[in-house]
């Protein structure tokens, strides 16, 4: 199964009733919005100053004009301007009729009391135009969407006091491994610390979901299945387990609890065994052991259910040419800077290491029938930092 496929059978199957909720400004920061937002007012909503200074028809400035009035930010008289007149304008204040124009009082030249022609200025200075930011009926902001602090603000200028957003499903992530040990313990020769844990919480915690660690499962059947019965989570992960070996009990433990598999296994390197299983309002992600795997997999399988919708994709020229195994897809680390994506370490890395997901602030995935990439063509990539 393709990663495509993999993620867009998750999205389709894994659907729970009840996972939105409405959440006020003052608490919408770091949600996820649970449905597209539409914009209800244009931005600016008239035309308007963008500076203190005057506003004329550019067309009638070769003469001195009369300054005629004041107009203020909030005023609400319409002001219509003769030849020959001017208005002093304030910042935010609508533009009279029948002008076009801003001439700020830095640059503006007076004689007798009248605007001179002699002052400098382009025709449409400094005019914020009806809709020029955000027009009613556009869509604003797209589900899946984390509410940043410049999105409330934004949400707060459209008059938009609540919205819908994804309601925050209970999390839980375990480890698995009579291998592992906690990173506050100490590690013989032969255990390795429990990193997949640390990362994949600090993962989800960048993209505004918090998750609860549940420790780590003991390698036998028996272990793992009371400790995925008694689980109260609405979101299970799982690192390790996930391959074939004889002491990969997760897919057992599962099936026996009543799961169904969603898919065994995504035909990508790294992160091959990975498997999702569903049951009622629970999802359970068997992500694999290795370090590398594991991360990479929460990011592509994970994450995007939680938001409910796919990372978007950005274009770069690729800095050198590639090799690759075709039959599978490939995940190719690099860096993007300047349009380029630049390959790290000539993609030359192993499934449980750590350092190419530091060197690295983005991924591009090869479809299973590339052999090779060549240096100046366009990919697609992801932003992983």
């Amino acid at each position: 199964m393709t990663l495509e496929l993999a993620q867009n059978l998750i999205l389709e199957k894994a659907k729970f009733d009840g996972y939105g909720e409405f959440a006020s400004l003052e608490r919408a920061t770091g949600k996820i919005l649970a449905q597209d937002v539409v914009a209800v007012k244009n931005l600016p909503s008239f035309d308007n100053s963008a500076l203190d200074g005057y506003a004329l028809k550019f067309d009638d400035f070769n003469e001195p004009l009369s300054v005629v009035a004041t107009v203020l930010a909030g005023d609400t008289t319409q002001i219509s301007l003769k030849k020959g007149e001017c208005v002093k304008i304030m910042t935010g204040a609508k533009m009279p009729a029948n002008t076009d124009t801003i001439v700020p009082f830095e640059d503006a030249v007076l004689q007798d009391g009248k605007l001179s022609p002699q002052s400098k200025i382009k025709k449409f200075n400094a005019v914020r135009y009806k809709g020029e930011e955000v027009k009613a009926g556009e869509i604003l902001l797209k589900k899946g969407e984390i509410l940043t602090p410049a999105k409330v603000m934004m949400l707060a200028a459209q008059g938009i006091y609540c919205v819908c957003v994804a309601h925050e499903p209970k999390i839980g992530i375990f480890s698995s491994g009579d291998e592992v040990v906690e990173p506050w313990q100490n590690a013989s020769q032969g255990q390795i610390y429990n990193a997949n844990a640390a990362g994949i919480a600090s993962l989800l915690q960048s993209f505004g979901f918090a998750s609860s660690y549940a420790g780590i499962v003991k390698d036998d059947l028996d272990s793992t299945t009371q400790t995925l019965e008694k689980a109260e989570f609405d979101v299970i992960i799982t690192s390790g387990g996930a391959s074939k070996g004889e002491a990969d009990f997760m897919k057992t433990a599962l099936l026996n609890l009543g799961f169904s598999e969603l898919f065994d296994g995504v035909n990508i390197r790294p992160g091959r065994p990975s498997k999702v299983f569903i049951k009622d309002k629970k999802i359970v992600f068997i992500l694999p052991g290795n370090p590398m795997s594991a991360f990479l997999m929460c990011f592509l399988l994970v994450v995007p259910f939680l938001k409910g919708a796919q990372f978007e994709k950005f274009g770069a020229v690729l800095n050198q040419d590639v090799k690759i195994k075709s039959g599978r897809q490939n995940i190719v680390f690099g860096s993007f800077a300047d349009g380029k994506f630049n390959v790290t370490d000539d993609n030359k890395f192993g499934s449980g290491m750590i350092m190419p997901l530091i060197k690295s602030n983005a991924i591009l995935i090869t479809s299973e029938s590339d052999s090779a990439l060549k240096a100046g063509e366009i990919v697609k990539f992801l932003r992983i930092s």
